[in-house]
């Protein structure tokens, strides 16, 4: 088949790096991949090299527009124009959306009786949101929506009006032969043999509660006086504004590589207050970092018994774990070879390129939502 594929972003977040996965898997099995990005990023490249990539133009335009409530309409106009445009002149068998944010190619796909695959890395409210923007609540019900995690799918099962066995789910998985590779070499930072490092990665902001890590690396601080505990933030945005460099905390901002910092960091974790299925934390266990993370979206079913899940917000409960694995070396490489074993055995990236094989082939045959795919 044709296949456009959209990708809201070429950022170095989650979504984006299952895009590649799911562009490398379906020119593997022999489909023509096109890739339209809504916006470019340090991923662009690595886009290119699977796929012929373009760039929606007017992006920057278009987005001032829809920051202003007296020109949304306007926007949403010229995304729609945009889009519709875009399909035209690649006329794909199967548009594949990597994301709500991508919701505007819906209307324009269905206008054109081009099949839709929707795949959604968002939680329901945000999802929510995306879908409601794009005016395309009404045709979700006319597309295939795919889930990356189960708890996404619960929530887009209530968002879609169908029952959670009509939503397939395509779990998110890392690149693991790309993340091994990665990881070995030396990190775009100075780390001490002599010191303990707690690290994170992703985006600064709210959502991702950088303001309770920072809470949280004082604390720990404290609790390890005597110590040397460095705390290693890799992403972009700005430092909450409670930051404080006498705690050993660090915002290094973006990174080219990221897993070399991962495999040096002794604990890996992850504050974030919302979160449906963050594949950092996948990426993290492959390495055999051990985790500790807040039980937010689908995070208990990706850590299991393989490291440490504490009720969301709960700071003092986060701080407890990260104390009692730098205090013990021996659960730390417990946790790590159990988070290694565990990614190999569920979050396989060959396991990801049968599941979505059996999608799109499902979708090329019956063009219909079917059952699950996990």
């Amino acid at each position: 088949m044709r296949v456009l594929l959209v990708t809201h972003e070429t950022s170095r977040t989650g979504a984006p790096r299952v895009a590649i996965l799911v562009a490398r898997g379906l020119v593997e099995q022999g489909h023509e991949v096109q890739i339209l990005a809504r916006s470019p990023g340090p991923l662009l490249p690595e886009f290119q090299s699977v796929a012929t990539t373009s760039v929606e133009f007017l992006r920057r335009v278009r987005r001032k527009l829809r920051s202003i409530r007296a020109t949304r309409l306007i926007a949403y106009v010229l995304d729609t124009a945009q889009a519709t445009a875009s399909l035209l002149r690649r006329w794909p068998d199967l548009v594949y959306i990597n994301s709500t944010a991508g919701a505007i190619y819906i209307r324009p796909a269905r206008w054109l009786h081009r099949r839709v695959i929707l795949h959604v890395h968002e939680s329901g409210d945000l999802a929510a949101s995306f879908v409601a923007r794009a005016r395309a609540a009404n045709l979700l019900a006319d597309i295939c929506v795919v889930a990356c995690s189960t708890s996404v799918q619960a929530e887009i099962a209530l968002l879609t009006k169908r029952s959670v066995g009509d939503i397939p789910m395509l779990l998110s998985v890392p690149d693991d032969a790309e993340v091994l590779r990665m990881s070995a070499e030396q990190p775009d930072h100075d780390y001490s043999t002599d010191e303990f490092v707690v690290g994170c990665c992703g985006a600064v902001e709210h959502r991702k509660g950088a303001d309770l890590w920072v809470e949280a690396a004082r604390q720990v601080s404290e609790a390890m006086s005597g110590q040397r505990v460095r705390f290693v933030w890799v992403g972009e945005g700005a430092q909450p504004g409670q930051f404080d460099a006498t705690c050993g905390v660090e915002f290094i901002g973006p990174s080219a590589n990221p897993y070399a910092h991962m495999r040096r960091f002794d604990v890996f974790t992850l504050p974030s207050r919302d979160d449906p299925f963050p594949l950092v934390v996948l990426e993290a266990m492959s390495l055999g970092t051990p985790v500790v993370a807040f039980a937010v979206g689908g995070v208990p079913r990706q850590i299991g018994d393989a490291g440490i899940v504490v009720p969301i917000g709960d700071v003092a409960a986060f701080v407890s774990a990260i104390v009692r694995l730098l205090n013990d070396e021996c659960e730390r490489r417990r946790l790590g070879s159990a988070a290694e074993a565990r990614v190999k055995d569920l979050y396989s990236t060959d396991s990801f390129m049968v599941a979505l094989s059996n999608l799109v082939e499902q979708q090329a045959n019956h063009g219909s939502v079917g059952s699950a795919v996990d």
